[in-house]
């Protein structure tokens, strides 16, 4: 729901692609289509509902990845979230649907997950997982994108497509998008670009789970950390409830966090921020990076940071690479290489080897990064995000499902099992 309602702040960056045609008769028009988004407002009494389960049903609308143990958690973007057996990696066991409405990202450590619902963060009992218990529930933990005294909450668009011929003394000739009051109107192409970023749609201490590149939770020991538009929360989770120690300014168009020892590497639209976690009541920034503007998940090792760099509309961008930073001799950061991709998003590594989404699975030999080898490139199919769980076993997530990979030869990867998108 956040990067569905984040690009509303992004369309602005658009205003310099979108110009008149100059025309100088007196009549002529244009049949142009556009995707008309009606803002949908919730009353808390509708956001703030309980979790519960129902029987298994098939992905739709999959976002984000998280593997505890050998579970496996499928956020379905908006509604909830799949869980799966997966001990058995080429045959996946449906348990369970949670019905959790403005749902997209998670964490757990032992038996409690922390997702967010909307603008608030819910902490979830799973020892059952047919029977998810709500535990406890911190109100406005993340940014509002608008509140109506009597409407509610403002947390989607309605989407309906239009056709209009328009006069070329229309102010609306010739415009990617345009907004009356709080309507807003975006050609169909520039929707249809968005929409394949994944953009619009829509005790004592226990091991905590893995997410993706794309993850916006992270824990850390006793600590969660979660990111919206421009804040670092701390949380301690100590005791049943989390509870908020501090907030951190982060910049714009924050996007991703990754924890690597004792550092929060975030990323952003127009660069990576470090930022030093010794403290972990308190981040601290310690240095920063800036790119080239476009979505950026950002993972790293000992030595450099991995940055992927896509275009999009969401994104403001127009560039597709992949950045090596060193980050040997912090806070000093320099940019070592960058590498050109066709469109590259989520993005993993292991000791030996880089996982990456660009059309497909792209696997690399780093052993030196600035002359990375490509070892194999696995088409079609779509992805979005990816987990390594092993140097055998490697997890997707993309538009039209979830993909299980064994990889134990990079050179030739082989499907263990797929899990699609209805229809």
């Amino acid at each position: 729901m956040k990067h569905k309602l984040r690009f509303a702040l992004a369309l602005a960056g658009f205003a310099a692609l979108a110009f008149f045609s100059g025309c100088l008769r007196d009549e002529c028009e244009s049949s142009r289509t556009y995707i008309r988004f009606d803002p949908v407002y919730k009353l808390p009494s509708d956001i703030r509902v309980d979790v519960t389960a129902g029987s298994p049903r098939e992905l739709a609308n999959p976002g984000k990845i998280y593997v505890f143990g050998q579970y496996l958690f499928i956020n379905e973007r908006n509604e909830g979230i799949h869980v799966f057996d997966n001990a058995d990696p080429r045959n996946p066991q449906p348990i369970a649907f949670w019905n959790i409405p403005g749902n997209t990202d998670m964490a757990i450590r032992g038996n409690s997950m922390y997702a967010n619902q909307y603008v608030d963060m819910l902490t979830i009992n799973i020892g059952d997982l047919q029977n998810p218990q709500l535990v406890c529930r911190s109100q406005d933990a993340f940014q509002s994108y608008g509140f109506n005294s009597q409407l509610g909450y403002h947390v989607d668009y309605l989407q309906t497509e239009v056709t209009e011929n328009i006069p070329c003394n229309d102010n609306r000739w010739g415009q990617f998008w345009f907004q009356q009051g709080d309507v807003m109107f975006m050609s169909a192409d520039m929707v249809q670009s968005a929409a394949s970023n994944g953009n619009i749609k829509s005790s004592p201490l226990a091991a905590a789970g893995i997410g993706g590149s794309y993850a916006r939770f992270a824990l850390v020991d006793q600590y969660l950390y979660t990111i919206d538009n421009a804040l670092l929360r701390s949380w301690s989770t100590i005791g049943s409830c989390p509870t908020r120690v501090d907030s951190v300014w982060a910049g714009w168009n924050i996007e991703t966090i990754f924890p690597w020892k004792n550092k929060l590497f975030i990323g952003s639209q127009t660069g990576v921020f470090i930022f030093d976690n010794s403290n972990p009541q308190l981040p601290v920034l310690e240095t920063q990076f800036t790119h080239a503007t476009g979505c950026d998940p950002v993972v790293c090792d000992d030595k450099n940071a991995y940055v992927t760099i896509h275009d999009g509309t969401t994104c403001n961008g127009t560039f597709n690479q992949l950045d090596i930073l060193d980050i040997e001799n912090l806070p000093t950061v320099n940019l070592e290489k960058t590498y050109s991709m066709k469109r590259p998003f989520g993005l993993a590594i292991d000791e030996k080897h880089l996982y990456l989404c660009d059309e497909g699975l792209k696997i690399f030999d780093k052993t030196d990064p600035l002359n990375l080898k490509s070892l194999s490139h696995t088409h079609g199919f779509d992805a979005y995000d990816v987990i390594v769980l092993s140097p055998e076993q490697l997890l997707l997530i993309g538009a039209d499902g979830f993909y299980q990979f064994d990889v134990s030869d990079p050179a030739n990867p082989k499907e263990l099992s797929r899990i699609l998108v209805r229809g």
